[in-house]
C-alpha cells in the first residue's frame, strides 16, 4: 500500500465524496453517505459566522501565501469507500516549485520538489526515484499549489452546499483535461485550508486533514534539498 502512497501525492490524489454536493439544488448529500462521512463532516448544524469570507480565504491562499507548514494525516479508500491506508507525517511548502512531504508512519518515505527535480525516496526499499519536476507534477494536484496564481486560472470553482460542516467547501475541477485527478474539494475556515478531498479517474479517494497549519514563515532551505543515500538504489535521471 506504500507504492499507492506515493502516487496518491504526486500523480493521483483522489476523491470519492458523495458526502457533499455543489449547491445548486441537488439531491440531499444523506443519500449518499457513506462510510467516509464521519471523517469529513462535523455535527455542527449551522454555518460559522465567517462562511461569507471562505471564498475570499480560498483566493488568499492561491495568490498570496509564500510558504506553508503543516502536520498531516492521510487517509487513502478503494472504489469501495474501504479503509485501505493511513499514514501521518509533515508538510513544508516554498512558493514557487519547492515542497517537502514527508511521512513519518507507518512507513517512512519523503517527496522532495527542489526547484528542479521530484524525488521520491523509498526508506525501506532503499530506492530514489527522481524526475524533472515539470514531468512528475504537470498533471499533479500538488503542481497546482505550487505557484501565486488566482484559483480560477487552473479550476473551476464551485460552492458546496455542507450545511453539517464547520468548514465551507469548496469543489474545483482542474481545467486540463489530462490531469490525473477529476476533482479537488477543499475545506476551508477562518485560518485557511483544513481538509482536502481528491478524485482520481478510478473511484478512489484520498482524504488528507492539516493539522497545526502555518502560513508564511521561514522554512529552513534545507527542507527542499535532496541528497540521495550512498548505498540507494536510483531511478531517473537529474535534470
Amino acid at each position: 500500500m506504500k507504492s499507492k502512497t506515493i502516487s496518491s501525492l504526486i500523480s493521483v490524489f483522489n476523491r470519492q465524496n458523495p458526502r457533499l454536493k455543489p449547491a445548486a439544488g441537488l439531491a440531499s448529500a444523506g443519500r449518499r453517505a457513506s462510510v467516509a462521512a464521519t471523517l469529513l463532516l462535523s455535527l455542527g448544524m449551522m454555518q460559522p459566522a465567517w462562511a461569507s469570507e471562505g471564498r475570499a480565504k480560498l483566493n488568499e491562499f492561491f495568490t498570496t501565501v509564500n510558504s506553508m507548514q503543516s502536520g498531516f494525516i492521510q487517509e487513502v479508500f478503494d472504489d469501495k469507500g474501504q479503509l485501505k491506508q493511513k499514514s501521518r507525517g509533515m508538510v513544508f511548502l516554498q512558493r514557487p516549485g519547492r515542497f517537502r512531504w514527508q511521512y513519518a508512519a507507518p512507513d517512512a518515505h519523503v517527496i522532495v520538489a527542489d526547484g528542479r527535480n521530484v524525488w521520491t525516496h523509498d526508506v525501506e526499499l532503499d530506492q530514489v526515484t527522481v524526475k524533472p519536476t515539470r514531468r512528475a507534477l504537470s498533471a499533479a494536484p500538488v503542481g497546482m499549489l505550487l505557484n501565486k496564481q488566482p484559483v480560477e486560472t487552473q479550476f473551476k470553482v464551485t460552492e458546496m452546499n455542507a450545511a453539517n460542516s464547520k468548514l465551507e467547501w469548496f469543489h474545483l475541477v482542474p481545467h486540463k483535461k489530462d490531469s490525473d485527478f477529476t476533482s479537488m474539494d477543499l475545506g476551508m475556515s477562518a485560518n485557511g485550508i483544513q481538509e482536502m478531498v481528491l478524485e482520481d479517474k478510478f473511484g478512489q479517494q484520498t482524504y488528507i486533514h492539516f493539522q497545526g497549519m502555518s502560513l508564511d514563515i521561514n522554512i529552513a532551505p534545507d527542507r527542499f534539498k535532496f541528497v540521495p543515500p550512498a548505498n540507494a538504489d536510483i531511478i531517473g535521471n537529474v535534470q
